[in-house]
This record gives C-alpha cells, structure tokens and sequence, in this order.
C-alpha cells in the first residue's frame, strides 16, 4: 500500500519550494520527474485494479472492496496535485484525467459506503 501516496507525496515535495526547502530549489526538474514517472506508476495499478474487479467480480458487499476505493482516490488527488505543479503547458492532461478519476473514485466510494450500510441494516433486529 506504500505506492499509493507516493505519487502525491512527490507532488507536494515539488509544490513546496520556497524559504523552507530552498536548498530544494536546484532539485526540482528531478522532483517533477519522479511525480510523473510515480504518477504513471500509479495509473498503471489503476488499470490492473479495474481489469482485476472486472474480471473477478465480487457481488454484493466485501470489506475488501475498500482496497480499492482507497487507491483509486489516492491516485485521483495525486494526479491533481501533479497537475498544479506541472503545468498546463507541460501536460495538460493531468487536471481533466484526474478529475475523471476523482469522479469514478467517489462513485466506488458511494458504492461501497451504500454496501456497507445495507449490510449493517441486514444485521440489525
């Protein structure tokens, strides 16, 4: 689970230039670099979690299924985040990409929330 925040985390690295990481200043082609290299990492896992949940579905409600709402968000914010400190004019496609993502992450979420609560009204006498 470590590589999910990975990917923000280098973002937020970059984003915090400035007076307390100014010895960090000379560094920040590199940070950029490695939140883009972490952040298509992370779409990578993105994708084999979609055709691993499509491909092995589990009906009905898992607690399990919170495995993967919590990376899809993840990757959502980080995309986002990475998208503030790039730049539009270096990849434009990071802001739209990661609201789609932060879209299907919420629906997941919803999904697996609504699971959760039918199953405890199950539960309750």
């Amino acid at each position: 689970m470590g590589r999910w925040p990975s990917p923000l985390a280098a973002g937020k690295l970059t984003a915090a230039g400035g007076a307390p990481l100014k010895w960090a200043e000379p560094l920040r082609p590199w940070l950029l670099a490695v939140t883009l290299v972490l952040l298509l990492a992370a779409l990578a896992w993105y994708a084999v979690i979609a055709v691993a949940e499509l491909r092995w579905p589990r009906p009905g409600y898992d607690p399990r299924r919170w495995a993967t709402v919590f990376p899809l968000g993840m990757t959502a914010v980080a995309a986002l985040t990475a998208a503030g400190e790039v730049g539009p004019a270096t990849s434009g496609w990071l802001d739209p990409l990661g609201r789609v993502l932060l879209w299907v992450a919420l629906a997941v979420w919803a999904l697996a929330a609504a699971g959760l609560a039918v199953g405890a009204l199950r539960r309750t006498p």
